[in-house]
């Protein structure tokens, strides 16, 4: 895993447990997250992103997290490899993801006037579609249903490895009713652009708000902007736009393609896809019928490319 803000701060190395930490990577409500170093048994260096919680935050709240990583298993999802403590912080390592996160895409590619190509946005929707029908049907390892949300599905927390593996993580506000984890009821937790109007409304959270969140996340793929973006930061205003959940699709844009938009976005929770499983069946015929998707070798060269971008301003602005 590994957030890709638009600066990377450079810290003195420094041991935190058996990891070196090099760089800070991000930061959120609940954690930090960094760039770890260490040795496997054979002596071979390797690469983690460490979470490590702040220290007000409840050790429950780090718990959840850490254990719900531990039951979930699935290419899709970033795995967690080891959970600890070192100087009265509890931390998280988890598989190192080079390609940064789907936000950091984004902004590359808006700041240099390009847009992704619609297939390669289609293709990473439909693996993060995978990943949530995993997630929101996964069962306790005695069979007991956990009834997962995930909660908080937006670009920052959609990584991409080095071969154009598409994952989706940060599983902090995940509720699980199944085995009551998560916020409470009422709680609004998310980053606010991707909420879903039942969110904005403190209302009990299912698996629409997920979809309704990815509906966003496809929205601004296929067409290059945000579909609830207002010209005031007020969370007030943001909400209300995103309860409204009008769109103005262009004509441009292939009708079967806007008639997927506006099913998941649709504000009436009925209205949506009942399943990640079913908004992901939409794409992929779709693409199969429009001759979209090219072949798996050239989405995968058209991400890759779409990469490349993302990781070169990085790097520049960034210089070692």
């Amino acid at each position: 895993m590994q957030p890709a803000p638009s600066k990377t701060v450079e810290i003195p190395s420094r041991r935190f447990g058996r990891y070196v930490l090099r760089s800070r990577l991000g930061s959120g409500g609940m954690a930090e997250v960094f760039l770890g170093e260490a040795k496997d048994e054979k002596g071979t260096p390797f690469k983690v992103a460490l979470k490590l919680m702040r220290k007000d935050v409840a050790a429950e709240s780090f718990a959840d997290e850490a254990d719900l990583m531990g039951l979930l298993e699935h290419p899709n999802l970033v795995r967690r490899l080891e959970i600890g403590e070192a100087f009265g912080r509890y931390f998280i390592a988890m598989e190192f993801l080079v390609g940064g996160d789907l936000e950091g895409l984004l902004q590359a590619h808006h700041r240099q006037g390009q847009s992704i190509p619609v297939a390669a946005g289609v293709h990473v929707c439909t693996e993060v579609l995978r990943a949530l029908a995993y997630f929101h049907q996964a069962r306790t390892r005695s069979g007991r249903p956990l009834e997962l949300v995930h909660g908080d599905v937006n670009p920052s927390n959609i990584f991409f490895s080095g071969q154009c593996e598409v994952k989706l993580g940060d599983f902090g506000v995940a509720k699980a009713r199944g085995l009551d984890l998560g916020p409470e009821d009422g709680v609004t937790a998310g980053k606010l652009h991707y909420l879903s109007p039942e969110q904005t409304r403190g209302d009990s959270v299912t698996l629409a708000s997920d979809l309704f969140s990815m509906g966003i996340v496809l929205h601004e793929l296929v067409l290059g902007v945000h579909p609830f973006e207002r010209d005031s930061d007020d969370p007030e205003v943001v909400m209300a736009a995103i309860r409204a959940a009008k769109l103005s699709l262009p004509d441009t844009l292939d009708k079967r393609l806007a008639a997927i938009v506006r099913k998941s976005l649709a504000p009436d929770v009925n209205q949506r896809y009942r399943t990640a499983g079913e908004f992901a069946g939409a794409l992929l015929a779709w693409a199969l019928d429009t001759g979209q998707p090219f072949s798996p070798r050239e989405v995968q060269a058209s991400l890759q490319q779409a990469l490349s971008l993302a990781l070169w301003e990085r790097e520049k602005s960034n210089p070692r």
